[in-house]
Parts: structure tokens; C-alpha cells; sequence
């Protein structure tokens, strides 16, 4: 197992990077843990991995955990076709996650 977790780094740290060396330039790739899991399966086998061994590496090569606020658009005024006036919407948050920040390699 510890060569697939080695192999989980190598393909990490060919794609992103834990901070941005120019400040926020840096397009920012926000997933959970599981999400990163469900990408690294593309070239690991799915049994000797899991979400801790995901979580260890992520943590270990010193990428942060943001909060995400997670937002839908809800319906604020219905509006009137027939005056020509658009339904209103507004943005409302509906959750907050936590998800890891990885910087993508330019």
C-alpha cells in the first residue's frame, strides 16, 4: 500500500501545489476528500486505498482546508410576461462544507 500512496503523490504534485507562488493568480481546485478519492481511482485499485490514506497525503504535502459556502438560487418575485417583467432571483445559502485547496500547475 505504501507504494500506491507514493504513487498518489507523485500524480498530486504533477497536477497542483498546496499554495500559489503568485498570490491568487493560480486557478484554485476546491474537493473533498472523497472527490479526490473517486480521481486518484482512475489509476489506483480501488481496494488498498481509502479516504484516510487520501486525507493523509493531502495533509502530509500541506494542503489547506477552506470553508466552501454552498449557495442556490431561489425565487424572490414572480414577474409578469405580459408587462414584460423578468422573475426576480436571489442567491441564499442553503450549506457550508469543507473542502481542500489545491492550486493547479501551470
Amino acid at each position: 500500500m505504501q507504494d500506491y500512496k507514493e504513487i498518489m503523490k507523485t500524480i498530486l504534485a504533477k497536477y497542483y501545489e498546496p499554495t500559489s507562488i503568485f498570490g491568487e493568480v493560480l486557478p484554485i481546485y476546491e474537493a473533498t476528500t472523497d472527490k479526490m478519492l473517486r480521481w486518484f481511482r482512475g489509476v489506483i485499485p480501488e481496494n488498498p486505498i481509502d479516504e484516510h490514506d487520501v486525507y493523509d497525503i493531502l495533509l502530509e504535502l500541506g494542503f489547506q482546508q477552506k470553508q466552501k459556502i454552498l449557495f442556490d438560487k431561489v425565487q424572490i418575485s414572480e414577474g409578469n410576461p405580459k408587462k414584460g417583467i423578468k422573475p426576480k432571483f436571489e442567491d441564499v445559502e442553503v450549506g457550508r462544507i469543507l473542502v481542500w485547496h489545491l492550486y493547479e500547475k501551470l
